[in-house]
């Protein structure tokens, strides 16, 4: 009895042992400083039928939150992919953290007209 007794403690004392461990991880998501804005004024050139149309984006948000590479993967309207472009070049993120160090991601950005 006594045995069993000092086995349940020491089990819940090794089990809660772990639990402060993940409180210390810190792992982020990149959140954005500077937002992607797209106004009419940038794309009033190319205004045809845009309802419910979109333009994906993929790129790379460097260990500094910067944009790197970003790629058009698709697009309604291949005349708005350089002006679309421009603007994600423009946007600032914090960086993604993994382990609380600053870390490279890939980010994929969707833009929907309506």
């Amino acid at each position: 009895m006594k045995t069993m007794f000092y086995t349940l403690l020491l089990s819940s004392i090794i089990l809660s042992a772990d639990t402060p461990y993940q409180d210390t991880i810190q792992n982020s998501l990149p959140q954005p400083i500077i937002p992607f804005e797209l106004t009419y004024y940038d794309i009033r050139q190319h205004i045809h039928s845009m309802d419910n149309q979109r333009i994906i984006v993929e790129f790379t948000i460097d260990v500094l939150g910067n944009v790197i590479d970003p790629i058009i993967q698709d697009t309604f309207d291949i005349s708005l992919n350089s002006v679309v472009l421009d603007k994600v070049r423009q946007t600032k993120y914090s960086p993604a953290l993994q382990n609380g160090k600053p870390v490279p991601i890939r980010y994929t950005l969707p833009i929907v007209f309506k």
